[in-house]
């Protein structure tokens, strides 16, 4: 499947959601959303917004259009959607916005991801950012084996004494070599591992009068999302340095084995709350409080953004739709084969375990963010019998 046979699958999947749901189009502002409509393209210019610079508006009929100032147009049409077939809508940039030019132009029942047109609707197109193509599953495999590469890289560079920001730009810098974005590194080192379950990196102007920047004597930890064409790849890794505090790599090898009982249950037929219940009673079973899981969000789909949808007790959410690739076949003919990605985060005080795993669509699983250079946990052991699941070990 080339780009534009994948941006055709694509569009169609969100023609249908329009059919289905009644509505004649929708504005496509948000980077992920724009991402998951075109196979992987890019609106965005600030890489921290929620918003892109431009938009995409998908039509119930017809081909989609590039909604944008005259500044954008030129690189968006050269670079990205031209190649697609896309009309565009433009304005020079003090006169509009993607909205304003959109509601000018298409009439009728429109909504958008963002509010700024019509009901906002971002929530309800997560189970479209979730499906993924055989095309795309294969980005995902490249993706988790560069992934891996940068974390190990990293990895090795870390010295006993260096500050926790130094890691981050490491792990950011070899992200970049490989053509990823990161945008997420978090960094934590001894004592903060416990304290913080989302530790940005210590940086002196920032961290409060009098308090330097924190340097690893002991363990670290480091968390990387990596972003390559819309898609994004989620691990935790640890490195010890020095000494481990009391009872920290027990507790790392059984959250390990929560991380590994919480995968081999997301299987097709699921939702992710049942998958919740599973992850609920591995927390206990490892030898965790009842409501650690209370203590931080435990992850989930992933796909086009860092989380499609972030598992609760009680989600509906499926663990591989079939609903909307049924329908994409009634209405456009189109019978292709879906698949999903998840990434799980069990934790528990200073340990934490983060992989992210493709479901084919015959429901076999595959890690792709493994760390092969890495030790292993052995976790027959933890679990009490076979696990298909491979966890890293600390690096030393």
């Amino acid at each position: 499947m080339n780009d534009k046979e994948l941006f055709s699958v694509r569009q169609a999947l969100v023609q249908t959601w329009l059919r289905e749901k009644g509505l004649d189009g929708v504005l496509l502002s948000r980077p992920d959303n724009f991402a998951m409509a075109t196979g992987g393209r890019r609106n965005f210019i600030w890489t921290h917004a929620d918003l892109g610079s431009n938009a995409l508006y998908v039509p119930r009929e017809g081909a989609a259009c590039f909604v944008g100032d005259t500044i954008e147009k030129p690189r968006i049409l050269d670079e990205e959607l031209g190649v697609l077939g896309c009309g565009a809508v433009d304005y020079v940039w003090f006169t509009s916005t993607p909205a304003q030019a959109a509601a000018a132009r298409f009439q009728g029942k429109n909504v958008s991801d963002d509010g700024s047109l019509g009901p906002n609707v971002h929530g309800d197109l997560a189970v479209l950012r979730a499906l993924l193509t055989e095309e795309e599953l294969g980005k995902y495999r490249v993706l988790g084996m560069l992934a891996a590469e940068a974390m190990t890289a990293t990895l090795d560079a870390i010295e006993e004494g260096m500050p926790e920001a130094d890691i981050a730009a490491a792990l950011a810098h070899e992200g970049a070599l490989r053509r990823c974005q990161v945008p997420v590194s978090l960094v934590a080192a001894d004592g903060r591992i416990a304290r913080y379950r989302h530790p940005l990196p210590t940086v002196g102007p920032l961290v409060g009068t009098g308090l330097d920047e924190v340097r690893v004597r002991g363990y670290v930890m480091v968390v990387g999302c990596f972003l390559r064409e819309g898609l994004v790849v989620s691990l935790t890794r640890f490195k010890r340095v020095g000494d481990l505090p009391p009872g920290i790599a027990d507790a790392y090898d059984r959250v390990c084995a929560v991380d590994a009982l919480v995968q081999e249950a997301t299987v097709p037929g699921r939702t992710l709350g049942e998958v919740f219940d599973v992850l609920r009673d591995a927390y206990v079973r490892m030898g965790f409080p009842e409501n650690e899981w209370h203590n931080h969000h435990q992850g989930g789909a992933t796909g086009y953004a860092g989380r499609t949808c972030k598992a609760v007790p009680g989600c509906p959410f499926p663990v591989l739709d079939t609903f909307w690739p049924a329908k994409l076949k009634a209405h456009f003919g189109l019978d292709v084969p879906f698949g999903s990605a998840f990434a799980w985060n069990p934790s528990g005080v200073g340990v934490k375990s983060e992989d992210t795993f493709i479901l084919l669509p015959d429901g076999t699983r595959e890690i792709v963010s493994e760390t092969s250079a890495l030790p292993q946990v052995h976790l027959d052991e933890r679990v009490g019998r076979p696990v298909e699941a491979v966890k890293s070990g600390m690096a030393e």
